[in-house]
């Protein structure tokens, strides 16, 4: 009934699942892991060497018991036939130590591996001798947790027949019901089991705080374990009694995973998952899911898994039959199409070689043309060769002109700007004079000889002035040039760029190459310029290159061509 429902939701929701992309994203980790799956063989069956080797030497009862139980773990959904060897030499051994309660424990693990392999009668005679006075209380949720496996197996056996499977599936109820009192939360299976309780409990408080947990412990697992892979279907289903379908597919694929690692071949979740596949058309990864099904219930076997598989094997089969079928229409319409095709193309073909004969006598007349034309052309082909190379003399004349105008234009402007400064110097030291010739005439007239001595002795005011030169020069060459000592500095190596004091607008170093900017190179002028020797003008100049980051042989032909006019 379960199976029924299931599919009626998934044909609801074939399209909605086609454009999910983070459930193919779930899909493709799965085909991942499966594809790995020999991988994870190996290591199981390295596990089992390494038993096999501790196993060679003698051991005593107990701890010949507690290795056959590491066996058991590793075989009880690997291999059945190895998993009852340990199981049958386990209950004799308890047998033999006098352990009634190890003997029943042993029955139970026996009644699961009957059981998984579809020998149901044979598991239901074992569960029916076990004396349950022998057992405690975790023995007894194991008792009762065995009898639910066998009637919900018998169940499935039966397949799709309500009127027979009702009695089987309303004991499993009843049986869960009276385990309820057995198993205590620090069982392993405590929220698988009351997970297995939520179709009847779907929207109740117990149930949302049942799946809430159960999830948060399946996201923090590694989907390593028999644990984890139960834990995971069991959510699943939770999300699918609830037609959450989004999170039924993703947990599914969760629980396959976890089953795939541990090299378990009683594998209920990708069965489901290929099932589910085949509705939603997607028949080549069903297929895939469904064949690795079948691979592993051939190796345990188990017989109520086979009818399960069969019949989606069968469901894949004619799927695939239909799709072929499909295929072989569209490749017969694809060849009656071909030949239509090959047909018109026969026409073409004949078509065209008439028109390619017509072409090639008219390609004649025209390779005549071309001829003549190509020779007019070759001569015209001289004549603008010839232009060009004129143009070619034009634009470098023209350059030229342009390069000798600019420097001209540039001449000219710093011309203009210092004929006007010089006619205010000029006025302005006139007018100085003047007041000193007063100034020297008035003290004359009223005999101060002393003061006189005293005014022309002392050089301050010479100083004076030629600090106001300094300053006035500065001025000047700045306003023309203002970006020169931000240029400058790039010339030289960062610790050695040169750094003004606080109201200075260029010290002597600058105000040297300053002079050079506007064409003045002879160290000797610059000195009189400057009012300063010329061995100090040599000296500055020979450190200043010194600390050049281009050669110094270019360093003052680069300094003209420096900062930009302000105009």
């Amino acid at each position: 009934m379960r199976n029924i429902l299931m599919l009626l939701l998934l044909l609801v929701s074939v399209e909605a699942y086609s454009i999910n992309s983070e459930l193919e994203q779930l899909l493709l980790r799965l085909d991942s892991v499966l594809a790995c799956s020999d991988k994870f063989v190996a290591e199981k069956e390295a596990r089992l060497e390494e038993l096999r080797k501790r196993k060679s030497s003698a051991l005593k009862p107990e701890e010949r018991l507690w290795l056959n139980k590491m066996f058991y773990d590793e075989y009880y959904v690997y291999n059945v036939d190895s998993a009852m060897v340990y199981v049958t030499d386990n209950i004799s051994i308890s047998q033999e130590l006098g352990r009634k309660d190890w003997e029943q424990e042993w029955l139970l693990n026996k009644v699961f591996l009957l059981a998984a392999t579809g020998l149901l009668s044979e598991a239901e005679g074992v569960i029916e001798d076990i004396d349950i006075k022998n057992l405690n209380k975790d023995l007894m949720f194991r008792y009762y947790d065995s009898k639910i496996y066998l009637y919900s197996h018998l169940g499935q056996y039966i397949g799709e027949r309500p009127e027979l499977t009702r009695a089987y599936y309303e004991r499993v109820a009843e049986l869960k019901r009276e385990a309820q009192e057995f198993i205590t939360p620090d069982n392993p299976s405590y929220y698988s089991f009351y997970a297995s309780l939520h179709k009847d409990y779907p929207r109740s408080a117990f149930g949302d705080s049942i799946k809430v947990k159960l999830q948060k412990i399946v996201e923090k697992s590694r989907l390593s374990s028999r644990t984890d892979a139960i834990n995971s279907y069991h959510l699943a289903i939770m999300f699918f009694n609830e037609g959450d379908e989004y999170n039924y597919i993703k947990y599914l694929v969760y629980s396959a995973i976890a089953d795939i690692k541990i090299s378990n071949r009683d594998i209920a979740s990708l069965e489901e998952l290929s099932n589910i596949l085949y509705s939603y058309n997607d028949i080549d990864r069903g297929y895939t899911y469904i064949g690795y099904c079948l691979k592993t219930a051939l190796l345990y076997p188990n017989r109520v898994r086979f009818a399960n598989i069969s019949s989606v094997m069968d469901k894949l089969r004619y799927a695939y039959q239909q799709r072929n079928a499909e295929q072989e229409s569209k490749l017969r319409s694809s060849l009656y199409a071909m030949s239509i095709m090959s047909v018109v193309l026969l026409i073409s073909i004949l078509f065209i070689y008439v028109q390619y004969r017509r072409l090639v006598k008219s390609r004649k007349e025209l390779d005549e043309s071309n001829r003549l034309l190509n020779r007019n052309v070759d001569e015209l082909s001289e004549a603008h060769q010839m232009l060009a190379d004129v143009n070619k003399e034009l634009s470098e004349v023209n350059e030229k002109l342009k390069i000798s105008n600019s420097k001209l234009q540039e001449s000219n402007y710093v011309k203009e700007e210092y004929i006007g400064y010089v006619f205010s110097i000029c006025s302005s030291y006139i007018s100085k004079l003047e007041e000193y010739r007063k100034s020297i005439n008035r003290k004359l007239k009223a005999g101060q000889i002393d003061d006189i001595k005293s005014l022309t002795s002392s050089t301050t005011i010479v100083q004076s002035e030629l600090k106001e030169f300094y300053h006035s020069f500065d001025a000047i060459f700045l306003h023309v040039y203002p970006d020169f000592v931000e240029d400058f500095n790039s010339l030289l190596r960062p610790e050695e760029r040169v750094v003004l004091k606080e109201g200075e607008l260029l010290n002597t170093e600058l105000r040297i190459y300053a002079l050079v900017r506007l064409g003045i190179s002879d160290s000797v002028k610059i000195a009189e310029f400057l009012h300063c020797s010329p061995q100090t003008v040599y000296n500055n100049r020979l450190r200043t290159r010194n600390k050049a980051i281009i050669p110094k042989e270019e360093f003052a032909e680069t300094v003209r061509s420096l900062g930009k006019m302000q105009k």
